[in-house]
């Protein structure tokens, strides 16, 4: 145990100044300690090698070794929170290997050492407290999904004509193997590290991994709304641009971020449920409306389906938990019983008001935003949220007085309703004026009020203001919009007047109603209905305000069909019973898929080669139709070019005719922006004399791209500027021995432009031809690549895992709706996409996969109470 003071160091110590650490005592520890020195040579020499910085990656591996080290119980912290961001490969070139590996074995290097040297140890917890633990035949289990990834890769090796190592592989080569199969066994060498992390402090580690995944999800949302606001613009939801953020993987298509949204969405949504404290319940209800944009800018019908296939189990789960915390049966004996009293569910005229206020307010949106835009939906906007925060006090006087308030609020609000109309038509910007000065004399009076005294008068006030505020509300819509919007909005003023009188009239139709609803104790939940309003208005205006979105939910049948046929075509390139039953092999479904698809599905391809004096890049074009989007491009990224022509220097040789398309945009990913661009077209060189048939030789090409503009965006949302070349011509081959360019000013802006570092610094895309590269259904991908038995073994996984966590021992553990949730939306977004070829999503989902497997509730855990 470590020990801070300057006594003699005891028998078993190594003592470093102040810090005593124990040597290795048991069979386990010195297994940890062979694990930290395996890691971390792996680790060392993968940082050693990065193609960026050698130094810089080693130092900074070092120091996440060291956090692992320090705080090694939360490990999953370290891990998890940066993953979003810390993919290189568009810079490095690395896809084979990237960040996330530097990462896992860091935290296992560091984790592994401080558990063998017994860093911050504690006292061996009794087996009673093990919150992660494995029956004989879940290790079984687990033990055959790996053998059987394994054995994918190993015949993956086989397929692609042998193992061979290399740095800068693509999705043809063998290490594609490696890169397809690893997410596993990443999490397979952190698991018994976190076996003994859950022993030793279960609460901590389980806050941990919560932790973990809530900041990964706040990183990846800031991401993707830093994307939207340099690249389309906060609220354009027109123009043809899926969000992707700094998810390198979908380079090729794919759904990598949609999947990640889905794994980690529902721990950010039940953190916020159950923090009592107002600082972290405002800091997480601002991860969950950023993750809701996210969610919504990915325009991913799957994610639309799978947020309630997800989210409304998860709610059912967490309510299911506090209750049985609750109550006093043989079911909670074992679970922590002093988290107060259980709400009591809503009278069925409450749940009845509800569903009338939600389907009033969506109707509402709909209509206001389709005359009034913007700014009448933000005025609809704080109508519901001051009707949301009425005071209980106003039910207080009898139902005559309540009528009286009613029927003279609403003559008096007409008139101040028409005085108002008045005062917009005659001054300029008067209706926006006119709505604050509504919404602050609302929120004056609810700043008087007098929690329980009967006031008639108080009551009339109350309604006056907020039926003048639903006027200015149809005002703002008939200034901005005009007759349109007029009309529009005094139609959803109707509604939600009507529906507010009704309410107030009859007390049972309230859903606020009750003491956990009343005052202090009812600012959770009027918060989380508040975030819920903010999410329909998302909704409304993406559908309403982008004709993107709309034309894709339109064309779902066409989409499926294209599906189907693809997902035909990939099951034929499995030959023979031993592939049905084994796979292919991992990796191998694109280069299967080029070689023995149809002749769309021949995609474009790059090679890296050398002859008896250089290396040089071997680029082929596809053979499917080569529009702007469909080419198959490399690409590195470059500094922002001084505004002006570019000078391009081009050493290359052709065997045939072939257009070479080179372009500088700005441009994040897959989707191109302010482009300046030519074609090139090459053609075969051979000296005089030689003969007809003999090899093109080297031509050197001095070429001037355009005049490019001022490029690189807003220093607070920057685009990334990037050099591309693609082939224009179906089939054609062009050798590239080197390639510089020139900006202006005569600065160079490309590194490794003779490719003597192999294809570091240098990416490739398909912008807009996805098919080819992925199976698009993660239970075929899986068997494809594994075969039957391997999808048998996972699919007993998954369905254990749903099962413990809903029904069995692990039921009641903190996190078990949140697993539950991200693992059913993750198969949701997997019926429509790969997700597993992509290794920082598969590192999620088999993290969440295997703990599923083991977590387990224990004696005192509880869950606090779901507002």
């Amino acid at each position: 145990m470590a020990a801070i003071g300057a006594q003699p160091a005891a028998p078993g110590l190594l003592g470093f100044g102040e810090l005593k650490l124990h040597l290795p005592a048991t069979r386990l520890q010195w297994l940890a300690l062979v694990m930290s020195l395996g890691l971390g040579g792996i680790g060392a020499e993968l940082a050693w090698h990065h193609p960026l910085s050698g130094p810089l990656a080693l130092a900074a591996w070092g120091a996440a070794a060291l956090l692992a080290a320090l705080f090694w119980i939360k490990t999953p912290v370290l891990l998890f929170a940066p993953l979003p961001l810390i993919g290189l490969a568009p810079w490095s070139g690395w896809i084979s290997f990237e960040e996330m590996d530097l990462l896992v074995t860091a935290c296992g290097c560091g984790g592994y050492l401080a558990y063998a040297l017994q860093l911050n140890a504690r006292d061996r917890a009794p087996a009673w407290r093990h919150a992660l633990v494995y029956s004989p035949a879940v290790v079984v289990l687990i033990l055959g999904m790996a053998a059987m990834a394994l054995l994918s890769m190993l015949r993956g090796f086989a397929d692609a004509g042998g193992f061979r190592f290399g740095w800068f592989h693509g999705y043809h080569e063998a290490m594609n193997s490696v890169r397809n199969a690893k997410a596993l066994f990443l999490v397979l060498a952190l698991l018994p590290l976190w076996t003994a992390a859950a022993a030793a402090r279960p609460r901590g580690f389980s806050r941990g991994l919560l932790l973990g995944l809530v900041l990964a999800l706040a990183a990846g949302s800031a991401a993707a709304l830093w994307e939207r606001l340099a690249y389309t613009g906060l609220l354009d939801f027109s123009t043809d641009y899926r969000t992707t953020g700094l998810f390198w993987e979908m380079h090729v298509g794919g759904a990598a971020l949609d999947g990640f949204l889905v794994l980690t969405l529902p721990f950010a949504l039940l953190a916020l449920l159950r923090t009592r404290s107002p600082w972290r319940f405002a800091a997480g209800l601002g991860v969950a409306l950023l993750a809701a944009y996210a969610c919504l800018t990915t325009f991913s019908r799957g994610v639309y389906l799978a947020l309630p296939l997800a989210l409304v189990p998860m709610v059912l789960l967490a309510d299911a938990q506090r209750r049985r915390a609750a109550g006093s049966g043989p079911e909670s004996s074992h679970i922590d019983s002093t988290l107060g009293a259980v709400d009591e569910p809503l009278p069925r005229l409450a749940k009845l008001g509800a569903l009338a206020m939600a389907g009033a307010f969506a109707l509402a949106a709909a209509l206001v935003f389709g005359g009034g835009g913007y700014r009448g939906l933000l005025a609809l906007f704080f109508v519901m949220v001051i009707l949301l925060t009425m005071p209980a006090s106003l039910w207080l006087p009898g139902f005559g007085q309540r009528l009286t308030a009613v029927l003279m609020g609403g003559l008096l609000a007409l008139l101040l309703g028409a005085l108002s109309w008045a005062l917009s038509m005659a001054v300029p910007k008067a209706a926006y004026v006119l709505n604050v000065v509504a919404l602050l004399c609302c929120a004056a009076l609810r700043w008087k009020d007098q929690p329980g005294q009967a006031r008639p008068l108080y009551v009339l006030m109350v309604t006056t203001s907020w039926f003048w505020l639903l006027s200015t509300m149809v005002i703002v819509a008939d200034y901005w919009g005009g007759t349109a919007g007029r009309w529009t909005a005094l139609a959803a003023g109707l509604t939600l007047g009507g529906l507010w009188a009704a309410m107030l009239l009859q007390p049972r139709l309230w859903p606020l109603q009750g003491a956990a609803s009343a005052g202090k104790a009812g600012w959770r939940k009027r918060a989380l209905l508040v975030a819920g309003l903010l999410l329909v208005m998302s909704i409304v205006a993406a559908l309403g305000g982008g004709a993107y979105l709309r034309d894709r939910v339109a064309t779902w049948k066409e989409d499926g069909q294209t599906r189907l046929s693809h997902w035909r075509e990939g099951l034929r390139l499995l030959h023979g019973p031993q592939q049905w039953l084994l796979g292919k092999g991992a990796g191998r479904f694109v280069s299967s898929n080029l070689y023995e698809g149809p002749p769309d599905s021949q995609i474009g391809d790059y090679r890296l080669r050398t002859d008896e004096t250089e290396a040089f890049l071997a680029l082929t074009g596809g053979k499917h139709v080569l529009g702007y989007g469909e080419q198959f491009r490399l690409s590195q990224r470059i500094a922002t070019p001084a505004p002006g022509p570019i000078s391009i220097t081009l050493v290359s040789r052709t065997a045939t005719g072939a257009a070479l398309s080179l372009q500088v945009c700005e441009k994040n990913l897959i989707y191109m922006e302010s482009c300046t661009d030519l074609e090139a077209h090459l053609q075969p060189y051979r000296a005089e004399g030689a003969a007809a048939d003999a090899p093109s030789g080297w031509q050197t090409h001095q070429l001037k791209l355009g005049a490019v503009g001022a490029m690189g965006g807003d220093w607070w949302a920057p685009r990334f500027v990037t050099f591309s070349m693609a082939l224009a011509s179906n089939g054609a081959r062009v050798d590239i021995a080197r390639i510089a360019l020139q900006d202006s000013q005569g600065r160079p802006l490309l590194v490794n432009g003779d490719f003597n570092r192999e294809m570091a610094h240098w990416f490739f895309s398909s912008d807009r031809y996805h098919m080819p590269w992925h199976m698009k259904n993660a239970a075929l991908h899986v068997l494809f690549e594994q075969g039957l038995l391997g999808l048998a073994l996972m699919g007993s996984a998954f369905v254990l895992v749903l099962v413990r966590l809903s029904f069995g021992r692990g039921r009641d553990h903190p996190l078990a709706p949140a697993i539950v949730a991200a693992l059913i939306g993750f198969a949701t977004v997997g019926a429509f996409d790969s997700l597993l070829d992509v290794p920082r999503v598969g590192l999620i989902f088999f993290t969440l996969l295997l703990l599923g497997l083991g977590l387990r509730a224990l004696p005192g855990e509880g869950v606090a109470r779901v507002a």
